[in-house]
């Protein structure tokens, strides 16, 4: 590729190679930006269809942390146990929607990231009750291998709840 140089005074100045390196790092923030929002997305579909454990699982990192403790439920350690945890929510409920708003990034630096969405899950318990929540999900995330997963993800209110989420436990 041709490099284009401007003369200033007595300095040349390398106007290609500076343009292209910020076109560069501009797609990739939108490469990471939609695959951010990719696997958000992706967590909340798979929790909703309740068939593949294991496609839920694998938008975490082997040590990822799941604290739900902001909805009265347990912090879950770990790509096993977080699989256990949704063996059992699965298990305990019929059917399941999220609807993820408001997504932001709250920070991203080279392959890690913090963001942001709004969400408004209903589903309906094994038992026929209601299930109702509207949260905040927090995600740090880090570039893997495999792309963007979730480290660390929490989830607290920003509405109160009517009732209490069943113990899935």
């Amino acid at each position: 590729m041709p490099v284009v140089l401007g003369i200033i005074g007595l300095c040349q100045v390398d106007l290609g190679s500076n343009r292209m390196s910020n076109l560069e790092a501009r797609i990739q923030k939108i490469e990471d930006r939609l695959a951010l929002q990719d696997l958000i997305s992706s967590y909340c579909i798979h929790i909703d269809e309740g068939q593949d454990v294991d496609a839920i699982v694998d938008c975490f990192v082997d040590d990822a942390v799941l604290d739900l403790s902001g909805l009265g439920l347990p912090v879950v350690t770990g790509r096993q146990n977080i699989r256990e945890f949704f063996i059992s929510v699965l298990a305990g409920t019929e059917c399941n929607a999220h609807y993820s708003t408001n997504f932001r990034i709250n920070r991203l630096e080279g392959d890690e990231a913090e963001c942001q969405s709004y969400v408004h899950a209903v589903g309906v318990a094994r038992g026929g009750s209601d299930i109702l929540v509207y949260a905040k999900h927090q995600f740090q995330c880090v570039r893997t291998e495999k792309g963007w997963k979730i480290k660390h993800f929490s989830e607290p209110y920003l509405v109160p709840p009517i009732h209490d989420i069943p113990d899935f436990e």
